[in-house]
């Protein structure tokens, strides 16, 4: 009866229920257990809404339990009595975050169905829900609307109401084969499927079926689409090309007659095309200026573009600790990295290196270890958190090359090896 109870009657009786218990609680004799009664009170919380309502129900009857045995007579020592009740309290605490756990799962299963709900109401698709006799469970409002059917009104009729007379024994054949090899499957794909509204009318549709399985048996949901607008552009493409047919042979005839004038007009478009050809030639060579000079621009910035980056992060480190000297040294090198793109501008300006289409190497001889370990230094700023970069080199350390060239390199590949690896992962670079 309590269960039939409207929500706001059965909170005041579970309210009523404390003041009871504790009322019986202070006049009991003593030895009475009367403490357990509370948790009657709290497994009945279950019907609350809200989590908090039963921690105060929780609170409140812990608060009680104590009162009822300070007021009791004192027959043993309180301490005593509070121990003795220490197990009721435990039990009100844990029935308590029971229930708060039921009312959890509940609101839980509670979202998940308005969820669905909401997808199976506000679907712009017909959806059907039919079990394995091929009767209809669910039908949501677009299907409803698809067929002309009222609210409400589909649910417990055989699918086959929706089917053509003339189609609605062989769709039983197709729903019992489906059923001894349910798969997900789109139905409309490449057959030529009708549907029929209440008052008679047909017309053409998709049908999508997905099977599952539920405690209450076999079922099969069915995504409905009507395929009129389709049907119709087919058959609209069908007569374009049946026109498209008739303008080809009167095309046939036009392409005889123009086959004499192209003849006559050879010569005047050899000649056009001659021209065409050289200024196409003038274009597709301007193209590749371009695109040689993006891809120079893109690799000889990213260098010293990279080295003032790091060089400010660390002198902003620097200044913080008053290290002048590795602000001096860090400042020089961003003067230096500004006047290397200040030099990489000039010699881009320079009609003669943009016609050359590529850069001359100034070879000499280097350090490879102190070339690979100024690039760290520029780069640590890059660096993700923990992570480390590693040098191992074999053989010599002088090599003739261009320096800056290979800074162009190993920038890249670093910058990428820093990119593309996790935090704390270690970077090697391996020279020979």
């Amino acid at each position: 009866m309590l269960m039939l109870q409207s929500a706001p009657h059965r909170s005041k009786f579970i309210w009523l229920l404390v003041t009871l218990v504790f009322i019986a609680d202070l006049i009991a004799p003593l030895g009475w257990d009367m403490e357990f009664l509370y948790l009657l009170a709290l497994f009945l919380s279950v019907s609350f809404k809200e989590k908090s309502d039963v921690l105060l129900l929780a609170v409140i009857t812990t608060v009680l339990t104590i009162i009822a045995a300070v007021l009791k007579p004192q027959a043993i020592p309180l301490e005593q009595m509070l121990f003795e009740r220490l197990p009721a309290i435990a039990a009100f605490w844990a029935a308590a975050f029971f229930v708060i756990r039921f009312i959890a799962l509940r609101e839980e299963e509670r979202q998940k169905e308005e969820k669905f709900r909401a997808l199976f109401e506000y679907a712009v698709s017909g959806i059907l829900l039919t079990n394995r006799l091929g009767k209809i469970v669910m039908a949501n409002p677009a299907a409803e609307r698809l067929f002309g059917y009222d609210n409400g009104e589909l649910p417990g009729n055989l699918v086959e109401i929706l089917i053509p007379h003339h189609l609605k024994r062989q769709h039983e054949g197709h729903r019992d084969k489906f059923h001894r090899g349910p798969l997900p499957r789109g139905m409309g794909i490449g057959l030529d499927l009708k549907g029929i509204t209440k008052d008679g009318t047909e017309f053409p549709v998709e049908v999508s079926l997905s099977p599952f399985h539920a405690s209450e048996g076999e079922f099969v949901v069915a995504f409905i689409v009507d395929n009129t607008k389709r049907k119709q552009y087919e058959h609209s493409i069908l007569q374009q090309k049946q026109e498209l047919a008739g303008l080809s042979e009167a095309l046939k005839t036009l392409n005889e007659d123009l086959e004499n004038k192209v003849v006559e007009r050879t010569s005047e478009l050899e000649q056009a095309k001659n021209e065409l050809a050289a200024a196409l030639d003038k274009e597709r060579e301007l193209g590749e200026l371009k695109s040689r000079f993006v891809s120079m621009a893109s690799h000889e910035f990213r260098t010293p573009l990279t080295s003032v980056l790091s060089s400010a992060g660390l002198i902003a480190q620097y200044a913080d600790r008053q290290d002048i000297d590795n602000i001096k040294k860090h400042a020089e090198r961003i003067k230096n990295g500004v006047n290397g793109l200040n030099t990489i501008l000039t010699e881009f300006l320079s009609l003669g290196r943009l016609e050359e289409g590529h850069i001359q190497p100034r070879f000499e001889d280097v350090s490879l270890t102190a070339c690979i370990e100024n690039i760290h230094q520029e780069m640590k700023n890059l660096f993700k958190p923990g992570q480390v970069l590693t040098h191992n080199h074999e053989g010599s350390d002088t090599a003739h090359l261009d320096c800056q060239l290979v800074k162009n390199i190993l920038i890249n590949l670093i910058s990428n090896a820093i990119k593309y690896s996790p935090e704390q992962s270690v970077i090697t670079v391996k020279a020979s």
